[in-house]
């Protein structure tokens, strides 16, 4: 085998072991002080390219039984939401967050509205008409994140990242914030544990 087919072969290799290791997840587990259950906790990782194509994922914030469905929804930036009453009685989804602002005024049962979010950050959503009603939507950069399940269990995908240094933070309504340094690819196939204590929510990509 000549020099030149022997270079060939060990790009090809390279190349292949390159693809499969940001083929791993990144997966690991929230313990939460004070919560009896640990899920819709965010986790996500920052210093990560932003999205340059707009999502084609359709997402959904039910309104049903006088409550938000889901309580938290994690959508890339520029991804639209509908909000379909689904309910008995008239609602009025409003936002005064910077993120974004808008009220739908008051409509009724079987109708929808719809929004686009193309700002990241924290929108908190409310209801004119039902004021127990509250829900959040994380508008991301990208698509590197995840919300915990009810155990605090985690996977995030981080296929096709550059290998490299970046932080793996979180978010919850009734949780301190945290930040962990990771190194990729290292810290794929290892089970992350973070630690939460109670407290006021900072802000996302701080």
């Amino acid at each position: 085998m000549n020099s030149k087919r022997m270079l060939i072969l060990g790009l090809i290799f390279l190349t292949m072991t390159s693809v499969h290791a940001f083929a791993l997840d990144l997966s690991g587990n929230v313990k939460a002080q004070g919560l009896r259950k640990q899920d819709n906790i965010l986790v996500y990782l920052t210093k990560t390219p932003d999205l340059t194509t707009p999502p084609q994922e359709a997402f959904v914030l039910d309104q049903n039984n006088l409550t938000f469905l889901p309580h938290i929804l994690v959508i890339p930036k520029g991804s639209t939401v509908s909000f379909p009453n689904n309910d008995k009685v008239d609602h009025n989804v409003f936002s005064l967050s910077r993120t974004k602002k808008f009220n739908f005024g008051s409509y009724k049962p079987g109708e929808s509205q719809t929004v686009t979010f193309d700002k990241p950050g924290i929108v908190e959503l409310r209801c004119d008409l039902h004021s127990e009603m509250i829900s959040y939507i994380l508008v991301m950069k990208n698509s590197f994140f995840a919300l915990t399940d009810k155990k605090g269990n985690f996977i995030l995908d981080v296929a096709g990242l550059e290998p490299g240094k970046y932080f793996l933070k979180t978010w919850h309504e009734k949780l301190k914030n945290s930040k962990m340094p990771i190194e990729l690819p290292a810290a794929a196939g290892k089970k992350l544990t973070i630690n939460l204590k109670r407290g006021a929510p900072g802000v996302l990509y701080k």
